[in-house]
């Protein structure tokens, strides 16, 4: 688990590297994670090697907002008289993210779907059985031919009851 939280925090400082180095206006955590976002997808980093540290992540992910709480409640001050501004804000900018978030979540939905539609009409997908053992494969057959005649066992049993009715 250590081993995964440091890629990740590294991922993080290069982010903020990079932003540092070329003056970008873009901050560093977000650089942090179109890098990592680019990693996953090629292929670079693999799921297997981030995948706990991000459940821990993602299971605790409240408790990372409670130091912005904590310094909005001490900042109250600077906000009173401009407080309908600010709700106002929070409501738009939640709804914009609302949105955003359906469509690039139906994009990604499509983009997957017209993937695994290429594969399969590619031939790509056969790759994946033949690294199935001959043995694995040899028990789902038996399995299945057993599975058949029960199926057509159940069946017969179905026609003599009608008939028998």
């Amino acid at each position: 688990m250590l081993k995964q939280f440091s890629i990740i925090l590294g991922i993080y400082f290069l982010g903020e590297f990079l932003q540092k180095i070329f003056g970008l206006p873009v901050p560093g955590n977000i650089l942090g994670m179109l890098i990592l976002f680019f990693g996953l997808y090629s292929g670079v980093i693999k799921l297997e090697m981030i995948d706990r540290i991000s459940d821990f992540l993602l299971d605790n992910l409240a408790f990372f907002f409670l130091p912005a709480g904590v310094i909005l409640i001490t900042c109250f001050a600077v906000l009173e008289g401009k407080l309908v501004a600010v709700i106002g804000v929070s409501v738009i900018s939640t709804v914009i993210i609302l949105g955003v978030t359906g469509l690039t979540v139906e994009f990604v939905k499509k983009f997957l779907q017209r993937r695994s539609m290429k594969e399969v009409f590619s031939g790509k997908g056969k790759s994946k059985t033949g690294n199935i053992p001959e043995k694995t494969l040899a028990v789902k057959r038996i399995q299945a031919s057993g599975r058949v005649k029960i199926h057509n066992k159940m069946q017969t049993r179905e026609r003599k009851t009608r008939e028998v009715n």
